[in-house]
């Protein structure tokens, strides 16, 4: 009787998660907003193919939850995608040395420009792309779920843009993507925007105690503030570490990687 009653009670909380991964895979097909860029989520066929540039993230976002409601596992076999259902499993392979691996779209992003996939940490390492940082690949879609296939991406919702407000330091968080030579000494970076010239002054004030050729950049409706870090890794580190101390950020995370 006891076997009954726990496998019945387990058949309802696995039914319960899958509702709920159901009910956010048909949530993840609306418009979102990131950084004043609207996305358009959208059906895929399994089968589809294509050469992309994938990156990879790690160690900030490890523990946290995805958007299909997961924890983010750096070392595990997962990925993110803009647009894609979420669930979406894809065959990657690096043209490079020939290797495959599946992954599960189970987060929203990479918000570049210049690259389409964000792979975890464990499966850029193993699919050897980790090192280059932004690496070609080809991608094809092995599955969906069925709430993915069945539901109609919602296109005429548009949400509203929000107003890109100004960071204050205490919300600073720096990412940085960088592929850097061995002549390199120092790396550009933005740490952040704020709405009144005074207020930009004031940081980059307080920044070049640490970093001394910090300078701010004029924009329409906010001030960005910028410097450079050490190109090794190590020294950028620790001076990073001790902005943070100092509260000047709230946190960073560096992609780089070494010609």
């Amino acid at each position: 009787m006891l076997k009954i009653v726990f496998f019945l009670l387990l058949t309802v909380i696995v039914s319960s998660a899958k509702v709920n991964e159901n009910a956010r895979i048909k949530a993840s097909l609306y418009p979102y907003t990131v950084k004043n860029i609207t996305y358009y989520p959208h059906k895929v066929s399994i089968g589809e193919s294509k050469d992309i540039r994938a990156s990879w993230y790690g160690e900030y976002f490890h523990g946290k939850q995805t958007a299909l409601g997961n924890i983010y596992d750096m070392n595990g076999y997962t990925a993110a995608h803009k647009t894609y259902p979420l669930g979406t499993v894809l065959k990657v392979t690096n043209p490079a040395n020939g290797k495959s691996l599946e992954v599960k779209i189970d987060d929203r992003g990479p918000f570049w420009s210049n690259r389409e996939l964000d792979l975890s940490k464990g499966a850029a390492t193993y699919l050897g792309t980790k090192k280059q940082g932004v690496a070609p690949v080809h991608i094809e879609v092995i599955s969906v779920p069925a709430v993915g296939l069945s539901s109609t991406p919602v296109i005429h919702k548009s949400p509203k843009v929000k107003k890109l407000l100004p960071l204050s330091k205490g919300e600073i968080i720096l990412y940085n993507y960088s592929l850097i030579s061995k002549e390199e000494t120092n790396v550009p970076v933005e740490l952040g925007r704020f709405s009144t010239l005074d207020e930009a002054k004031t940081y980059e004030k307080e920044l070049k105690k640490y970093l001394a050729f910090s300078y701010v950049l004029s924009y329409d409706t906010f001030y960005k503030v910028k410097s450079y870090l050490p190109a090794k890794e190590k020294k950028a580190t620790q001076l990073l570490n001790k902005l943070k101390n100092r509260g000047l950020i709230a946190g960073y995370h560096l992609y780089w990687s070494y010609k």
